[in-house]
């Protein structure tokens, strides 16, 4: 077989790791059941998209293909804060005081806005967020430390001094904002959550998630919706966090949607 036969772009789903994707190539056919295969950039279990998987003697020259730069589409939820920065972790803050314009429900520590002041500050932060920076990797990645990976640090609630490492996002560009209702997102929540295979929590997060919910269920939070071009090993976690604490506020990163790595891409 020749080495380019060894290289195949396949779909992540949402809700599956990227070993449980390259599972379910060899089910389908897509990879020899017989062959060593690998991913070269990883994806976490909420978010979905392009995943190059190399095969067969390719392997081996996994770092080559870690080099590649990105491209992602994300929801940014400006207003909830989770300990993992995606909706997968235990919810930790609310607070979406920038939405009451109505002085009758102000929120101290926060001005109001209107519309266009949140969008104007929504774009300049975006800028702000472009660029070469130094970046904490986060809590809950694979990322080893002394000898184990940071997030069985986190389970044990263990502390650790967390490495750096130079992100590159090349540009941010805001597609869309709207707002909604917490009420009116918790079946999507926890039902986005329910389909992760494996053990991430998912038992303590949900009981969280809808308490939180419940509690807070008229609260409107904003979610903008945003194109990042960007070389390797940023995170959209922390990117979306790093936009919302920009801003004043807690935030998360609702959706991760990988549209492209180099040149490889998949035509949804």
């Amino acid at each position: 077989m020749e080495e380019k036969q060894k290289i195949i772009v396949l779909w992540k789903e949402e809700g599956e790791t990227p070993l449980g994707c390259i599972e379910r190539a060899k089910i389908e056919g897509k990879i020899p059941e017989e062959e060593r295969a690998t991913y070269a950039g990883r994806l976490d279990p909420m978010a979905e998209g392009v995943l190059l998987v190399l095969f067969g003697d390719t392997v081996h020259k996994k770092d080559e293909y870690l080099k590649l730069s990105k491209e992602y589409e994300v929801d940014v939820l400006i207003g909830v804060a989770t300990d993992t920065g995606d909706i997968l972790g235990i919810v930790e803050e609310m607070n979406a005081g920038f939405l009451y314009r109505d002085s009758s429900s102000p929120r101290p520590d926060h001005e109001e806005f209107s519309d266009r002041d949140m969008l104007n500050k929504i774009q300049n932060t975006l800028i702000q967020c472009t660029g070469e920076f130094d970046e904490l990797y986060p809590m809950y990645s694979s990322r080893p430390v002394e000898g184990e990976p940071l997030f069985a640090w986190a389970r044990r609630g263990e502390n650790v001094e967390i490495p750096t490492h130079k992100v590159e996002i090349d540009s941010i560009v805001l597609e869309n904002i709207e707002t909604r209702k917490l009420g009116d997102m918790e079946e999507e929540i926890i039902s986005r959550i329910e389909k992760v295979k494996g053990d991430f929590r998912q038992t303590k997060i949900l009981e969280v998630w809808r308490e939180k919910i419940e509690e807070n269920k008229d609260t409107e939070v904003v979610i903008a919706q945003i194109r990042v071009s960007c070389e390797s090993g940023a995170y959209m976690r922390v990117l979306a966090e790093k936009i919302a604490r920009e801003l004043g506020f807690p935030g998360l990163a609702y959706r991760i949607t990988r549209t492209k790595l180099g040149e490889f891409v998949i035509e949804k």
